[in-house]
């Protein structure tokens, strides 16, 4: 099943910044610089370590 990406953010759990990537190749980087997240609605890329994020990206079933 593809999935549809509507929203595109993460939070830092070391500095508490919530991060979103509107647009495509749009990184952002919280404001402590652990982790980074870009894509857009296009893709769902992820810099940092896995345990340094909560995911707050919202996805939904692509109609085909």
């Amino acid at each position: 099943m593809r999935l549809k990406i509507i929203v595109n953010a993460i939070r830092c759990k070391n500095c508490l910044s919530v991060i979103e990537s509107v647009d495509h190749h749009d990184m952002k980087w919280c404001t402590c610089g652990k982790v980074a997240i870009d894509g857009g609605t296009q893709y769902l890329k992820r810099t940092g370590l896995l345990e340094d994020y909560d995911e707050l990206s919202y996805c939904v079933p692509l109609n085909e």
